[in-house]
């Protein structure tokens, strides 16, 4: 403003645009930082809606099989295949992954028939000095199966599917564990650790 212009009209002029810009000023970075937000949420939104159309899906699921990989060759425990296998995070604390349909209802109906003839009342890790008897912390019935016990290969198909989502070699593993619990049956809260001095020496603390 030059010093022909320093009038009562003039004065008011240059206070009005003062205070116009320094309004701007203070407007400026709050308003980056909510058209930020605005535009990470908008553009959160729309992927995870894009997510949940079946053909997106299908496409991805077609994009990776189309995929040619370059396999190594594998060890004596390796395998020779990419296999996928869905799975959702339920909890990094505890670590609770969930596995839809990890196993097929006609696998789970043939493990329930090929375990009823061996059911018998489940059994607890004894202390030394306990004997076996009348006891209501555990009331089911169970028993143990292992792959060698399934010659139609169920058992195996499923360990070797529970080797692939664990990273764990299957000579790590226990027999399964088939357990019946009718209505009113229970097992009362405990640990899978026994203290050596209490138990004696055991082959796994799980």
């Amino acid at each position: 403003m030059s010093t022909s212009d320093y009038t009562p009209k003039g004065k008011a002029k240059g206070k009005a645009y003062w205070h116009w810009n320094t309004t701007k000023t203070k407007l400026d970075f709050p308003a980056v930082i909510v058209f930020c937000c605005f535009f990470f949420v908008f553009g959160f939104l729309c992927s995870s809606l894009r997510s949940q159309v079946p053909g997106v899906r299908q496409r991805g699921r077609q994009l990776l099989n189309s995929v040619e990989y370059e396999l190594m060759g594998h060890g004596k425990t390796g395998d020779d295949s990419i296999s996928v296998i869905p799975f959702q995070v339920i909890s990094w604390r505890p670590r609770a992954f969930y596995f839809p349909k990890f196993a097929t209802l006609e696998q789970c109906q043939h493990i329930i028939n090929l375990a009823k003839p061996y059911l018998a009342p489940s059994k607890l890790a004894l202390r030394k000095g306990e004997s076996e008897g009348p006891q209501d912390v555990r009331t089911s019935m169970g028993t143990f199966l292992s792959v060698s016990d399934d010659p139609t290969g169920v058992l195996d198909s499923i360990e070797e599917k529970i080797a692939k989502a664990t990273k764990l070699p299957r000579t790590h593993y226990e027999h399964f564990n088939v357990l019946r619990y009718e209505l009113g049956q229970k097992y009362d809260s405990h640990l899978d650790a026994f203290p050596v001095e209490q138990y004696g020496p055991q082959k796994s603390q799980r």
